[in-house]
């Protein structure tokens, strides 16, 4: 009999758990333990509802926000590190380790997620987040590093999200759309397929993600590129998502896989 299936996200605001959202709705929502760890109440966004928020209750909004996603897409527990929307970069890596390592060897994920060493798009939260990420991940498993944060823990497999050319092609202006972030506009990252080690089929789970990414109103911006889709593109979109195995404590690299459970001993698929 397999043991449940753990699965750790750690990601810098409320609504980037949206992109891999079909994956931990389809895995939460059969059984698996999933826990979200948010690492800013994402307080420093552009609010693009006149209704749901003001600059001072921002951060709570979100906070519910993200509370309502975490239901939909069937996530156990939430966890909120304070960090600084805007300034990851200022919490000093020794500071974040220590605080991520317990974390993980308490959980003891045996998927870890988080956001891609460009970002995705090269927002400096989701970079510094990943930077603090990996750090945690190989300290965690690290008999010399603090003792005192619990027993050591190797988590099998750590992965973050992939976009390869296919996706680009389904959404219409997606190659030249830009995120505007504090006077600059910042390109999608496209993956090759070399980089593409993981393809999760979420035909099932899509209406979990739309749910999910409904309950982030406050970011629901007219203009952007997923607001002006149809629906019926938006769901091809959706029902698949990549990912790149960027780390990992198995004792071989692993082939091109399915499932998530795709080798790791005592799991189905194994």
């Amino acid at each position: 009999m397999n043991e449940t299936l753990r699965i750790l996200s750690i990601f810098a605001h409320p609504d980037d758990e949206i992109g891999v959202g079909g994956t931990l709705a389809k895995y939460g929502h059969n059984g698996a333990d999933i826990t979200l760890v948010c690492a800013t109440r994402g307080e420093a966004a552009t609010i693009f509802c006149d209704d749901c928020a003001t600059t001072e209750t921002l951060a709570s909004v979100r906070t519910d926000e993200l509370e309502c996603s975490r239901r939909a897409l069937g996530v156990r527990h939430l966890r909120w590190l304070d960090w600084p929307d805007g300034g990851v970069s200022t919490v000093p890596e020794p500071e974040a380790v220590a605080q991520l390592t317990p974390i993980i060897r308490q959980f003891r994920p045996h998927i870890l997620f988080s956001h891609p060493e460009h970002g995705t798009y090269p927002h400096p939260d989701h970079i510094g987040v990943h930077q603090r990420v990996i750090a945690a991940f190989h300290a965690a498993a690290d008999p010399a590093y603090r003792p005192d944060l619990g027993p050591i823990w190797a988590t099998p497999k750590f992965y973050v999200r992939a976009i390869p050319e296919e996706v680009f092609d389904l959404i219409p202006g997606f190659r030249d759309y830009r995120i505007k972030l504090n006077g600059q506009e910042l390109p999608f990252h496209i993956d090759s397929p070399e980089h593409i080690h993981c393809t999760i089929d979420c035909t099932d789970s899509v209406d979990a993600r739309i749910e999910a990414w409904r309950c982030h109103r406050s970011q629901h911006n007219p203009q952007g590129t997923f607001s002006v889709l149809p629906a019926d593109v938006q769901r091809r979109v959706f029902q698949v998502e990549h990912f790149r195995l960027f780390a990992h404590h198995l004792p071989a690299d692993l082939p091109p896989h399915e499932s998530l459970e795709w080798g790791l001993p005592g799991f189905d698929h194994a």
